[in-house]
């Protein structure tokens, strides 16, 4: 059974979809208690949702990865390991556009999207509360732009990582627990 690319690139966008969700439980957790935290709670959230895009993507790559080494492996698939910077790319596609959405309204060219910003990319809503604490595009700093252009590269990064990981057999696990003396 040969490995199925464009189910694999379908299911990066749902997993994409899979961290907003998370995200949204990171955004209404820390809208509850951020009165009672400050800054902490903003940095401690932020932390959580960005961990949330990171684990969840890099895991799917690492699944990926591992099917496709084996269906490579016994039936010659011409699946490389470039093929985990499609699945990022396909999975930071949705933060892209909200991100090229916000850039658009900062510009003036769109109306105020910060507030469907920050809600569509709820994993990040702690850090741009932070960052841009006002719901008005007019006050964002460009800091805030530059910080949600490199947030979809998390995603990519990510899938990409545990793909290459995953399919080059990397025990990370090992890696990290056990010491390996260098071989002169």
């Amino acid at each position: 059974m040969k490995y199925d690319k464009k189910k694999a690139l379908i299911f990066s966008l749902v997993k994409a979809f899979q961290v907003e969700f998370f995200g949204i439980f990171v955004m209404l957790f820390f809208m509850a208690i951020r009165l009672a935290m400050g800054v902490f709670g903003n940095l401690m959230f932020g932390f959580t949702g960005l961990m949330c895009a990171v684990c969840i993507m890099a895991d799917y790559g690492m699944k990926q990865g591992e099917i496709a080494r084996e269906r490579a492996r016994l039936h010659g698939d011409g699946v490389t390991v470039n093929f985990g910077w499609a699945i990022g790319a396909v999975s930071m596609a949705p933060a892209l556009i909200t991100t090229l959405l916000l850039a658009l309204s900062k510009l003036g060219v769109i109306g105020n999207f910060m507030p469907a910003y920050k809600i569509l990319n709820a994993a990040l809503f702690p850090l741009m509360d932070l960052a841009a604490h006002s719901a008005d595009v007019k006050d964002m700093s460009p800091f805030v732009l530059i910080m949600t252009a490199v947030f979809p590269m998390l995603y990519l990064f990510s899938a990409y990582i545990g793909f290459r990981l995953s399919y080059n057999r990397v025990d990370v696990k090992e890696r990290v627990v056990y010491k390996h003396d260098k071989k002169e």
